[in-house]
């Protein structure tokens, strides 16, 4: 009987030790589940919200470059006549070559009328959000990103527009581009989710631009506010981040959502996952409760194989963040984070450094001929030519489409046209085989150096986007040294 109390005793005992240990270890495991799905969300987030930061920066800057040279070229006292219309529609299409977020780029004059461009002019366009405010606002307001609305030809658009002025500084029209939705589609895909997540594009008054659940959440609709309350995300500021539970069900269950507003732009990421990705681990805790030493087993078991997915899955994002998946080369974050020890070093150490902004010639005709299948194979290619010559330092990243920059370590302006004149050489050389015939490639280069006035990347990138701007209007396949 003793014994047997002992062994009760001993069972009970250790019972009471393996559900301790048990919900002890199963509470820390949801807990760093909760973690990590919270940085997936935020990560997803980020994603795109740089994603966008990117395309329309970019394109900010190219439209503000055109309507400078608008202005000085006397954009307001132009005769509109057929053959400027001609001229114009062809300064506008190069542009729109430039831009990955244009379906058309265009001007107004300063009554807001459209100019003729490739498809229709002379539509009076002052009723127009994006007039009214560039035209009314006495140059306070230099450009706009609108709400989605529907554009002449009734498409779904967003419209980024920016304030032409004359030589006095008076409004003299307005040069733009037109976004469709499926530009905002291509951004999602861009983003590698895990299973159970959904990301979601809203603009600023809430209509859906793009999403991955549109069986929940209509394209070109507003925000079905039964599932995020409208309460949660109205007034958010830019850059500012939620995390809260939807009301209802969601794309099949109840969600945990993640908004952010992104930076600079009148747009909101909104990510979401199954909030039963939460609750794993207490269903394994149910089940341990019943099937104590074997549910512990396959518990361990379980979760051994989990955390190997996961470290996966973190070695994946890790990449994802830092190179490119189609290169292999150093990408816009890795390149901005690199950036940060170089300026370093040259403030700290007077280590010199050059940075060369390379945009291949013609890239979109290639896509557009061949197909993106060897436009990838161009990319590849170029970025292995590209790579090779790097050297004592440097770097050599894809920041995105067709653009690339190196930095050059340790050289005269004189020893980096030399390099960079004996690459356009190498690349000039590169043979791409399709059945249409052979693909050879040029490209144009634009070159800023470091100097005591650089503090960030964005600073001598601009400069060297400035030359490579040159490089392309002095006929491409060349290399432009900014001069300071």
């Amino acid at each position: 009987m003793r014994v047997k109390r002992i062994i009760l005793g001993g069972s009970l005992l250790l019972l009471c030790i393996a559900l301790t240990c048990a919900v002890s270890y199963v509470v820390k495991s949801y807990q760093k589940q909760s973690r990590l799905i919270e940085s997936e969300l935020k990560f997803n987030a980020n994603f795109v919200s740089i994603w966008l930061q990117t395309a329309f920066n970019h394109s900010n800057f190219v439209l503000t470059q055109l309507s400078k040279d608008l202005t000085q070229d006397g954009f307001a006292q132009l005769a509109l006549s057929d053959n400027h219309y001609q001229e114009q529609a062809e300064v506008f299409e190069l542009h729109y070559q430039t831009l990955m977020n244009a379906i058309h780029v265009f001007a107004v004059d300063k009554d807001c009328v459209l100019l003729k461009t490739k498809t229709i002019g002379g539509v009076d366009l002052s009723s127009r959000e994006y007039c009214q405010k560039l035209r009314n606002n006495d140059g306070e307001i230099k450009s706009v990103i609108t709400a989605p609305f529907k554009d002449i030809l009734n498409r779904n658009v967003v419209v980024q527009g920016v304030r032409i002025t004359n030589k006095k500084g008076d409004f003299a029209g307005i040069v733009g581009l037109l976004t469709d939705f499926t530009f905002f589609t291509k951004a999602l895909r861009s983003a590698n989710l895990s299973e159970g997540s959904s990301i979601t594009i809203l603009s600023r008054d809430f209509t859906v631009l793009a999403t991955t659940v549109p069986r929940y959440l209509p394209i070109g609709e507003p925000m079905d506010f039964d599932y995020v309350p409208y309460d949660k995300i109205n007034g958010l500021k830019y850059n500012q981040e939620l995390m809260f539970d939807s009301n209802k069900k969601y794309n099949g269950a109840y969600q945990g959502v993640f908004v952010k507003k992104a930076s600079d732009l009148p747009f909101i990421i909104l990510v979401t996952k199954a909030k039963n990705y939460w609750f794993m681990p207490l269903y394994i805790t149910i089940a341990t409760v019943i099937f104590l030493l074997l549910a512990l087993t396959l518990f361990l078991i379980k979760n051994v194989n989990y955390f190997s997915r996961l470290d996966i899955k973190a070695q994946h994002y890790s990449k994802l963040a830092l190179y490119d998946d189609l290169t292999g080369s150093c990408n816009r974050r890795c390149f901005k984070a690199k950036m940060m020890d170089y300026i370093a070093a040259y403030h700290e150490r007077d280590r010199m450094f050059s940075v060369a902004l390379f945009d291949i010639d013609y890239f979109k005709q290639i896509n557009d001929t061949y197909g993106h299948d060897i436009g990838d194979e161009v990319l590849r290619q170029f970025s292995l030519i590209c790579e090779a010559k790097v050297t004592n330092g440097g770097l050599f990243a894809r920041l995105g489409g067709d653009e690339f920059v190196m930095v050059l370590v340790n050289t005269t302006g004189l020893q980096v046209k030399a390099i960079l004149n004996e690459l356009l050489r190498s690349i000039c050389k590169i043979e791409i085989a399709t059945d249409a015939g052979i693909i050879r490639l040029t490209c144009s280069i634009g070159v800023a150096e470091v100097s005591k006035a650089t503090r960030d990347c964005t600073e001598v990138l601009n400069k060297a986007d400035e030359a490579l701007y040159q490089a392309k209007k002095l006929g491409r396949n060349q290399v432009v040294i900014y001069q300071y």
